[in-house]
């Protein structure tokens, strides 16, 4: 079983993942590029990831709980 507080953090990193992503690439575009933006595009890249197939087990396991009528 999932906790919550684990299901809210995945969906926090949904939503500020991206924005995160599009300022390090802006800053990559504008400054030329450098060792701290792509380290943070690949970790914030896998966090995302990782919080899209947690939530996508979240969702499974529910749908296998439920019982059919």
């Amino acid at each position: 079983m999932r906790s919550k507080i684990g299901i809210i953090l995945d969906i926090f990193i949904l939503l500020i993942g991206p924005w995160i992503l599009y300022t390090r690439i802006v800053e990559i575009m504008e400054n030329g590029a450098s060792v701290y933006p792509i380290i943070s595009i690949i970790i914030i890249t896998l966090a995302v990831l990782f919080s899209i197939y947690n939530l996508y087990l979240v969702l499974a396991s529910k749908q296998q709980q439920t019982p059919k009528k």
